[in-house]
Protein backbone atom coordinates (compact mmCIF):
# COMPACT_ATOMS: atom_id res chain seq x y z
CA UNK A 1 0.00 0.00 0.00
CA UNK A 2 2.50 2.91 -1.05
CA UNK A 3 -0.53 5.42 -1.91
CA UNK A 4 -2.07 6.94 0.60
CA UNK A 5 -5.82 6.37 -1.01
CA UNK A 6 -5.13 2.79 -0.69
CA UNK A 7 -4.50 3.06 3.12
CA UNK A 8 -7.27 5.85 3.48
CA UNK A 9 -9.57 2.84 1.50
CA UNK A 10 -8.38 0.13 4.04
CA UNK A 11 -9.23 2.63 6.93
CA UNK A 12 -12.96 2.96 5.48
CA UNK A 13 -13.20 -0.76 5.32
CA UNK A 14 -12.31 -1.51 8.37
CA UNK A 15 -9.21 -3.30 7.58
CA UNK A 16 -6.84 -1.01 10.10
CA UNK A 17 -6.32 -1.63 14.11
CA UNK A 18 -4.75 -0.73 17.15
CA UNK A 19 -3.53 -2.37 19.95
CA UNK A 20 -5.54 -1.15 23.06
CA UNK A 21 -2.49 -1.95 26.21
CA UNK A 22 -5.20 -2.06 29.02
CA UNK A 23 -7.83 -4.37 26.84
CA UNK A 24 -4.61 -6.18 25.74
CA UNK A 25 -6.25 -6.52 22.47
CA UNK A 26 -6.58 -4.91 18.79
CA UNK A 27 -9.52 -2.84 18.14
CA UNK A 28 -10.50 -1.33 14.36
CA UNK A 29 -9.43 2.36 14.11
CA UNK A 30 -13.02 2.90 13.39
CA UNK A 31 -14.20 1.83 16.23
CA UNK A 32 -11.70 4.58 18.41
CA UNK A 33 -12.42 7.51 19.29
CA UNK A 34 -8.91 8.70 17.21
CA UNK A 35 -7.57 11.90 18.68
CA UNK A 36 -4.53 12.06 16.72
CA UNK A 37 -1.39 11.31 14.67
CA UNK A 38 2.24 11.59 15.75
CA UNK A 39 4.23 11.41 13.04
CA UNK A 40 7.28 9.59 12.97
CA UNK A 41 10.32 11.59 12.71
CA UNK A 42 12.93 9.24 11.68
CA UNK A 43 11.11 7.58 8.97
CA UNK A 44 12.07 8.83 5.65
CA UNK A 45 10.36 6.51 3.42
CA UNK A 46 7.35 6.73 0.85
CA UNK A 47 4.57 5.19 3.30
CA UNK A 48 4.81 7.45 6.19
CA UNK A 49 1.71 6.59 7.53
CA UNK A 50 2.22 2.94 8.44
CA UNK A 51 4.83 4.72 10.48
CA UNK A 52 2.50 7.42 12.75
CA UNK A 53 1.46 6.62 15.78
CA UNK A 54 -1.83 6.86 17.07
CA UNK A 55 -3.40 8.56 19.84
CA UNK A 56 -6.95 7.27 20.22
CA UNK A 57 -9.29 6.81 23.27
CA UNK A 58 -10.38 2.60 23.84
CA UNK A 59 -14.31 2.63 24.03
CA UNK A 60 -14.51 -0.17 26.05
CA UNK A 61 -11.54 0.90 29.33
CA UNK A 62 -11.80 4.68 28.28
CA UNK A 63 -8.14 5.22 28.60
CA UNK A 64 -6.32 7.19 26.01
CA UNK A 65 -3.75 4.82 24.17
CA UNK A 66 -1.00 4.76 21.46
CA UNK A 67 -0.46 2.74 18.75
CA UNK A 68 1.06 1.92 15.46
CA UNK A 69 -1.67 0.71 12.71
CA UNK A 70 -1.87 -2.95 11.78
CA UNK A 71 -3.61 -3.68 8.51
CA UNK A 72 -5.61 -7.10 8.60
CA UNK A 73 -7.31 -8.03 5.55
Amino acid sequence: MSHPGEFLKACAEGKIWVFCDCCQVAKNLNQVEHLDCIGNQSYWGSEPWWHDTRVFNCPDCGTTQQSLVEFQP
